[in-house]
């Protein structure tokens, strides 16, 4: 590849918001749909014209967003992104517990059905409003669980009626068999209206290819319902709307300027029931694990030391943090421990010991074990922090990536 068209493609890249390489994929992309040899230098330039007009269509498709009639854009910035998780793993591993336990019951509780093999065909068992019913079917549906040789059972949607009141269509239908979800926590704006905390939520392959920085201004496109201080993704829009405001020029109608606003004043202003002190984190453990709802924390603290190695289990890494303004005494059982705080691969961490650091995220407190693995009554670990969002105040030292840093955590 020549290295004009290179540097343009780099170009083309920062200013749809997406890495070099995928540019590069899309640039052979359109040459092979467009029956263009990219191997003659000429024909290198012809399918980048191509590639610039297909820049021009995602980009006017971006500012013309506004007039769908059913969006709004908003600008502000991403305090905390939760790690996507498949929601129907627990389910499934829950239905399949009851079914073991009781099977009867797991079906007059009408969460499950059950498949068996029957002259060569499929017969299911089902309780629907009640009443036991049996069908031949077609086939297993992919949310199937084997159970036993020619077995199976399905999870079903229990639900018959919405909080509405409106008649559930899917009830007693298959659930699927993964459903992907993400929540990210968002302070910002509609056009012309005061900062408040949003909650986006996306689903499946918008969930799955979310990316986004926390603490960084940008602009989006999505459904705001002020009624529950959410927003919602719109196919085909809001994860290609997520743009920088740094990348936007002036004369975009999506730029704000946003030079008069400050990150900690907005935090204070708009999520100050999830603000906690690190001195008394449990204390507020104890009271955000009886809220209905989110359960954010957003405290501070200084950066005592990490381990970047990643746990092979949980794929989270670590780090220690501790209150600037603490006073501990001399003796040994003066001085608490650090908060360990999980860190998920989605957190880039570029900063290292010494660095003053807001962090947003969930508070965690497991139980105490015995030698056998068998939880200990009434004996629980420190309480940590799974962290979802991080504010660098001061970044000092450099990252460490020493598996012997830190605290003993043999309790984890």
């Amino acid at each position: 590849m020549i290295e004009r068209v290179e540097k343009e493609l780099k170009g083309l890249a920062n200013r749809l918001q997406i890495e070099e390489n995928e540019m590069v994929n899309k640039y052979n992309e359109i040459a092979s749909a467009n029956g263009i040899d990219v191997s003659e230098e000429r024909q290198q330039l012809v399918a980048l014209t191509l590639v610039r007009n297909h820049v021009r269509g995602v980009l006017s498709s971006n500012r013309s967003s506004t007039s769908t009639g059913y969006g709004n854009h908003g600008h502000g910035f991403f305090v905390a992104i939760e790690p996507t998780r498949d929601i129907m793993e627990w389910r499934r591993k829950n239905v399949l517990s009851k079914y073991r336990s009781d099977s009867s019951q797991a079906l007059n509780d009408e969460i499950v059905a059950e498949v068996v093999i029957e002259d060569d065909k499929y017969v299911k068992t089902q309780v629907l409003n009640g009443e036991w019913q049996t069908k031949t079917i077609g086939g297993l549906p992919d949310a199937a669980i084997e159970v036993s040789e020619n077995t199976w059972i399905v999870p079903v949607d229990a639900v018959k009626t919405w909080a509405s009141g409106d008649k559930n269509k899917n009830y007693g239908r298959p659930l699927p068999k993964e459903q992907f979800q993400l929540r990210a926590h968002f302070v910002g704006a509609k056009e012309g209206e005061d900062y408040q905390l949003w909650t986006l939520q996306l689903k499946n392959d918008a969930a799955k290819n979310f990316k986004a920085n926390t603490f960084e201004w940008l602009t989006l496109y999505g459904i705001f319902n002020d009624e529950r201080n959410a927003i919602y993704g719109i196919q085909n829009k809001t994860l290609q709307s997520l743009t920088a405001l740094g990348n936007l020029d002036e004369e975009d109608p999506r730029y704000v300027d946003t030079s008069g606003q400050d990150v900690e004043t907005l935090l204070v202003e708009c999520m100050a029931e999830y603000l906690g002190d690190l001195m008394e984190l449990e204390s507020f453990h104890e009271m955000i694990s009886q809220k209905q709802g989110t359960r954010l924390i957003v405290t501070d603290g200084i950066v005592t030391s990490q381990n970047l190695t990643v746990n092979e289990k949980t794929g989270n890494r670590v780090m220690w943090i501790e209150p600037l303004d603490a006073s501990y005494g001399f003796d040994d059982d003066d001085i608490p421990d650090s908060t360990p705080v999980w860190i998920p691969s989605n957190v880039k961490i570029d900063f290292g010991a010494g660095s003053d650091v807001i962090v947003v995220g969930r508070t965690n407190q497991t139980q105490k074990k015995d030698d056998d693995g068998m939880p200990i009554e009434g004996e629980y670990n420190p309480v940590s922090i799974n962290l979802y969002g991080v504010y660098v105040r001061t970044s000092m030292g450099a990252v460490e990536e020493v598996e012997e840093a830190g605290e003993d955590l043999t309790f984890w």
